[in-house]
């Protein structure tokens, strides 16, 4: 049986995902790098506020770290439709408000781990000096009675929920033209490429 090869096309695909006409064409990177660091260190004032209590019933403030990271991505979102003259591709305007949210779950990740690492002595070993109280019994539990993962999970899931809440619902309101859009609709087009 002879043994066919799989044809492997030239174009690199890190070249097109990087390139002008790429994926990431109609994304401002240095912006969404600033909105999604400052939506990251909100969101870590209210984490460094619960670990530093370590108590089950001040859960709230996380939640309020995470409205605070959504009014970041609300903003940011509209101010990228007010640069491109609320008329962009409603598409792409989603897409980039994702790429911010990403940028700050990744940050606010990073950072809560470091505030874990820093604030709870012992967090690296098997007995944490700082550990979760008033908990109810069916927490997720840990070296920290689940204040780690109260804090991931916060970090990471309810941020991402409401930075995609805002980005999928704000573009369609915010588009002064609702009828049409324009003819490349979205950042992931091919241009021809098969």
């Amino acid at each position: 049986m002879p043994s066919t090869l799989i044809s492997v096309p030239k174009a690199h695909l890190w070249h097109r995902f990087f390139n002008e006409s790429g994926m990431l064409k109609k994304v401002n990177l240095v912006s969404s790098l600033r909105a999604g660091a400052l939506a990251a260190l909100l969101f870590c004032v209210t984490a460094f506020i619960y670990i530093q209590s370590a108590d089950y019933t001040l859960s709230w403030i996380l939640y309020v770290g995470s409205f605070l990271f959504l009014i970041v991505i609300w903003v940011h979102t509209m101010q990228e439709n007010r640069k491109r003259k609320e008329n962009e591709s409603t598409v792409s305007l989603v897409f980039a408000s994702h790429v911010t949210t990403i940028i700050g779950v990744f940050i606010s990740c990073a950072i809560c781990f470091i505030l874990l690492a820093v604030m709870i002595p012992g967090y690296f070993s098997s007995d944490a000096d700082k550990v979760l109280t008033s908990e109810p019994g069916n927490t997720i539990i840990d070296r920290t009675e689940g204040l780690s993962s109260h804090v991931f999970i916060a970090a990471t899931l309810v941020n991402f929920s409401v930075g995609s809440f805002a980005g999928i619902i704000l573009p369609f309101y915010a588009k002064r033209n609702q009828t049409r859009d324009s003819r490349e609709p979205t950042p992931l087009h091919q241009h021809g490429v098969k």
